[in-house]
């Protein structure tokens, strides 16, 4: 899957990664698996041992370390084997390790990084919510469609009065003169006349004001055709848990009616990723999606964690080998 190199990525809600219990989850065109160390951080690591291949997800935890159902070898936060059960006074060779991925827990999300630089110690990039609150009023919807067309269809000013002729579109105008700029990964898009715009922090979240109100998406890729939308309301009112869970939950209700609207038609364009030149005819009405084209072309790059390990299937020549050769590298490799 190609994504955008050197940025994290909102892939999951911290809520979603309980504690004391791994959980499967495909992001990133990879199946993985997350948990929590024995500090409380979360970890993610390509969903399979590399010993027999099992999925890790089924396991247990042991002391914040995931134990593989298979064959009980035990691994830590780091991806290190610390044990093997069947050969427990034998030296663990290091090819018998887990592929991880750098994982962060702000503001409510679990993100991970792309590399291939080393993930920053700064914090990650995300809006400014100063004096708003957004208790109760996280959901999520599936959508089957790449994360590139769901996020254009919200850099896009012109479909409101038809597709959401009924909703937030009803005094939308036809006729759009929209802008767009870039100053970093932070695109800002708006239209003549109106004085509120869109803000699209890339990679993959986006916020829109609409009225008191800040409305927050963030669109977290599962693979080239399916992707989740985790939706937020920033709202001013009230700090109070309770109170503020009500106006949360309240405001789901139309927020779920008008995702769903965006849903159907995301779902009848093709889904796969969108280009900068894919066959399309565009217009000046779409110049954020074009802007938006541009930016993600520069920083594209193919996500292939594990492939060159062997850790996920990747066509490799393994099977070319005699039986021989092969048990003999295992001897040499994993047993020391």
């Amino acid at each position: 899957m190609h994504l955008i190199t050197d940025r994290w990525y909102a892939v999951l809600a911290a809520g979603e990664v309980p504690a004391g219990k791994p959980i499967a989850a495909r992001r990133m065109g990879r199946d993985m698996v997350f948990w929590r160390d024995a500090r409380g951080a979360v970890v993610a690591a390509l969903d399979v041992c590399p010993h027999r291949r099992a999925k890790l997800s089924p396991g247990r935890l042991k002391g914040g370390c995931i134990e593989c159902p298979f064959h009980g070898f035990v691994f830590n936060g780091e991806g290190a084997c610390t044990s093997i059960p069947a050969h427990p006074d034998r030296p663990i060779s290091g090819a018998m390790s887990l592929h991880t991925l750098p994982a962060r827990e702000e503001h409510g999300f679990v993100w991970l990084w792309t590399g291939p630089a080393a993930a920053p110690s700064e914090p990650v990039p995300f809006f400014d919510f100063t004096g708003f609150d957004a208790t109760g009023s996280q959901f999520t919807v599936d959508v089957n469609t790449h994360y590139t067309r769901a996020i254009e269809n919200q850099l896009d000013f012109t479909h409101l009065p038809f597709v959401h002729r009924t909703t937030i579109g009803r005094f939308a105008s036809v006729e759009v003169d929209a802008r767009a700029s870039f100053e970093g990964d932070l695109l800002r898009a708006s239209q003549s006349g109106s004085s509120t715009g869109i803000e699209f922090l890339g990679p993959n979240i986006w916020r829109l004001k609409t009225g008191p109100t800040w409305q927050f998406l963030a669109f977290a890729p599962i693979d080239d055709t399916h992707m989740r939308y985790y939706l937020r309301s920033y709202q001013p009112w009230t700090r109070s848990r309770p109170l503020a869970w009500l106006v949360g939950k309240a405001g789901t209700i139309s927020s779920r009616f008008i995702v769903g609207q965006d849903t159907a038609v995301v779902e009848s364009q093709p889904a796969g990723e969108t280009r900068l030149r894919m066959g399309e005819v565009l217009l000046p009405s779409d110049i954020p999606i074009i802007a938006y084209r541009r930016w993600r072309e520069e920083r594209r790059f193919e996500f292939a964690p594990g492939v060159r390990l062997g850790l996920v299937d990747d066509d490799s020549e393994d099977s070319l080998e005699s039986p021989n050769a092969r048990i003999s590298n295992l001897e040499c490799t994993t047993l020391g």
